[in-house]
């Protein structure tokens, strides 16, 4: 064999094992305008970057409509929903009709731990495929729209119709106790229950506002005021 076609065959060989599982979402995404803000989040979030380095994925796409509540959200709360839309494996729409036969989970790219990182699929009202949570409790509200694009056993582009957790990105509530007299002035920290196995959950339920205690009291404190003027007559 000639140097020369040494030197093509070398070429190719490099070629081709380049263009392998060569994934660019940010592409694939730009030719369809009404995911561009979907795509954001996916560069914003540095999703975009894990994406193109995997072997097969599958994006759950949602169009700038349906992911207009992720505006003004910090962006642990938008990588999070995002995350979840994110399948670390190749599912066309034949695929997701054997993975509900199976009964199977879905990993994602959610920062979230346990369950919630995982979702199902599911055939709901007249043979609808549909999304949820793993998470117990979870229903099948995001339903699958339409197949955008799919390059077998690599990417599939699915549109679905809203995110599949929904994520209140609220701060914690932060109350101060009135100081009971004859207290030497130290007082219990309030606390907050976050709900979710990660710590990155922004899922939160804020403690009880004290204003209703201290209305309570108020309205005891003049009864009894009251009750005692009655018995000095």
């Amino acid at each position: 064999m000639g140097l020369r076609n040494s030197y093509v065959l070398c070429l190719a060989l490099m070629l081709s094992f380049s263009s392998i599982n060569c994934i660019d979402i940010t592409k694939i995404l730009g030719q369809n305008p009404e995911f561009s803000t979907f795509n954001k989040y996916l560069t914003e979030t540095k999703l975009a970057e894990q994406i193109n380095t995997a072997k097969a994925v599958t994006i759950l796409a949602l169009d700038n409509t349906d992911i207009a509540c992720l505006s003004g959200k910090s962006p642990d709360a938008v990588k999070t929903v995002i995350g979840t839309h994110i399948v670390t494996d190749f599912y066309d729409e034949k695929k997701l009709f054997e993975a509900i036969g199976s009964h199977a989970e879905l990993a994602t790219l959610s920062p979230a731990s346990g369950l919630a990182a995982k979702i199902y699929v599911a055939l709901i009202n007249e043979g609808e495929v549909a999304f949820g949570s793993a998470i117990a409790g979870s229903t099948f509200d995001t339903k699958l729209v339409r197949t955008v694009t799919t390059e077998a056993g690599v990417i599939s582009v699915l549109q679905v119709t809203q995110p599949i957790v929904k994520i209140v990105d609220s701060a914690p509530v932060k109350t101060t106790p009135e100081l009971p007299s004859g207290t030497d002035g130290k007082v219990a920290s309030p606390t907050t229950d976050v709900v979710g196995e990660s710590p990155k959950s922004v899922v939160v339920v804020a403690p009880a506002s004290n204003a209703s205690s201290r209305t309570m009291f108020g309205f005891i404190g003049v009864v009894m005021t009251f009750a005692s003027v009655f018995v000095s007559l």
